[in-house]
């Protein structure tokens, strides 16, 4: 038997080392080894690298600490929510343990939340990092839609999503509108 795999993408933990954090029915969990974990079952390695992580981000704690999170549990929670929690299938610490910091989590309170950029990650490109405005664009984009109706969606003018299109090719460093939709897609925003 002969069995071709070459073009599966699975996410890491999954058959590997690796480790992906994701939130499910509003509870931490993580996938390592082929296994599931809820928040009070995660390995202990994997948790001290966590909080390793955190005291070599002040402005995080700080965040923590300004939202009136003082208990562990609920810092670790927190910061592994923000940080990690959203299910990209691409690794939060990967096998050899390098924690990645790049991903970009959709929690419902991007624009509104105090803490944005402190505790969580923003989505940083070559040349910059989006702002909000710019997500919204660029997730429009990557969902096909045409410019007519990007700008009745995010109630804007031609010109100004024009202007962003410009500052996401620019932080980017691309130059084609095809391009920017394949970006939404590699930074998983569609």
């Amino acid at each position: 038997m002969n069995l071709i795999d070459k073009n599966q993408k699975l996410p890491a933990g999954l058959v590997d080392d690796g480790v992906e954090f994701f939130v499910y029915q509003n509870e931490i969990r993580c996938l390592h080894k082929g296994k599931t974990y809820t928040f009070e079952n995660i390995p202990e390695n994997i948790i001290k690298m966590i909080e390793e992580d955190m005291l070599k981000n002040p402005k995080a704690l700080k965040a923590l600490a300004d939202w009136d999170i003082t208990n562990p549990d609920a810092q670790l929670r927190q910061y592994i929510a923000c940080r990690f929690g959203g299910f990209d299938q691409q690794a939060d610490i990967t096998a050899n343990g390098l924690i990645i910091h790049s991903e970009y989590t959709e929690c419902g309170r991007r624009g509104k939340c105090p803490h944005e950029g402190k505790l969580c990650s923003s989505i940083k490109l070559k040349n910059g990092v989006l702002t909000r405005r710019e997500i919204e664009v660029l997730k429009s984009i990557g969902q096909a839609k045409m410019d007519k109706e990007i700008c009745a969606e995010l109630l804007m003018s031609r010109d100004s999503l024009r202007y962003y299109k410009e500052q996401i090719s620019l932080k980017a460093d691309i130059e084609r509108k095809p391009a920017l939709a394949i970006l939404a897609h590699q930074l998983n925003l569609v």
